[in-house]
């Protein structure tokens, strides 16, 4: 690749040059004739890393239908989205291990599914949000349903502060799979606890967690406060116009840094449908309204319907946080969040050669995948 302005390489890395791509993965160096791109003096950054897509297109990722699947990802990378976790919300345990199963037959055929992020069903019924009340289910039974462990799972969000909770963190994080909390009421002890069994990782702040109460006289923090003032926990941002004020993206930014704060879209299957257009979310029902997407009843936001490029470009312009951490926080932070980087979420040699091309406005303006330009046009939202 010729003529970048400058390449994203690491976090808060840039320098000018050229990227090279040999046989699949950022080189050095190669010996075979490389495919020359003019980058047009755009930034050349790792293909986005989005760990919390539950759809796109009006298909949603609970529907084990391989076409389905397919379309959800081809949706995503024509925005720029070059690697995702697939994530499924609460609904019945067939339809969840269909869902895997589609997962673990697709991974080896379609590069940008990096996984499966289960959202639930062990969650906290006060702080479900859109997830099916019907299909909340307790950590013993999910932890019999994971046995043996489905092999394209790679994290779960879970309420900590539930009974047998323990043992789930336990079994999923001996594996090396990222534990997660959200959609949760959980203490501070809670946390601490889920902590010390591996749970590493934060569901969206601000959407399904608890905050400060005062039983008495004195405030004690809730899972809100303790996720801010932690020093090594992981967290999800969605920065889509809707979910979080300006203030309070800011204040995440302010607590966790770009490398512990992970942009994430949540997009749901509403992503490319027109306003007034119903579609599922697991087992819930969700509309698309002007830029946003709500439970059928209209109280509690349902995930959103734009894409991780989207989210990125309105991070900077309501955070004014420089391009690089922008950067990091959709592509490094998320792919360690995962157990990805360096080889998703990076341009350093031996990573995956998935790079987008992107102008001084943040917009994707080309996308490579595996060292292969993609046609089309990049997608963007509403």
């Amino acid at each position: 690749m010729h003529s970048a302005r400058a390449v994203h390489t690491a976090p808060g890395h840039q320098e000018p040059g050229d990227l090279l791509i040999c046989r699949g993965k950022v080189s050095r160096a190669c010996p075979h004739d490389p495919v020359a791109v003019d980058a047009g003096g755009l930034l050349v950054a790792p293909g986005l890393v989005d760990i919390h897509v539950h759809g796109a297109a009006g298909h949603d990722l609970t529907d084990p239908d391989p076409g389905a699947w397919h379309t959800v990802l081809d949706t995503h990378l024509s925005a720029g989205t070059t690697t995702v976790l697939a994530t499924l919300a609460s609904t019945t345990p067939d339809q969840t291990a269909a869902a895997l199963a589609t997962a673990a037959a697709l991974m080896p055929l379609a590069p940008t599914l990096a996984g499966v992020h289960l959202e639930g069903p062990c969650l906290a019924p006060e702080q479900r949000g859109a997830h099916d009340t019907i299909h909340l289910r307790s950590p013993q039974q999910v932890l019999a349903e994971l046995t043996p462990l489905p092999e394209a799972l790679r994290m779960v969000t879970l309420a900590p502060e539930l009974p047998g909770a323990d043992a789930l963190i336990t079994y999923l994080t001996q594996r090396r799979v990222t534990v997660s909390a959200g959609h949760s009421a959980a203490t501070g002890h809670d946390l601490a606890r889920a902590r010390s069994l591996g749970l590493s990782h934060l569901a969206h702040l601000w959407s399904g967690q608890s905050t400060l109460t005062r039983p008495a006289l004195h405030r004690v923090p809730g899972l809100l406060e303790e996720s801010l003032a932690s020093q090594t926990l992981t967290a999800e941002v969605i920065a889509d116009g809707h979910h979080l004020p300006a203030a309070l993206l800011t204040v995440a930014l302010r607590c966790l840094g770009p490398d512990r704060l992970c942009l994430v879209s949540d997009a749901t299957a509403g992503f490319g449908l027109d306003n007034g257009r119903t579609f599922h979310t697991g087992a819930s029902l969700g509309r698309v309204h002007d830029g946003y997407a709500a439970t059928a009843d209209h109280t509690s936001l349902c995930g959103s319907i734009t894409p991780l490029a989207t989210g990125m470009s309105r991070m900077r312009d309501m955070t004014a946080a420089p391009l690089a951490d922008v950067l990091t926080m959709a592509t490094a932070t998320p792919a360690r969040a995962a157990g990805l980087y360096p080889r998703k979420g990076s341009l350093l040699p031996g990573a995956d050669g998935d790079a987008v091309l992107i102008d001084p406005d943040l917009h994707v303006r080309a996308v490579i995948l595996g060292g292969h330009p993609q046609t089309g046009s990049p997608r963007t939202a509403r």
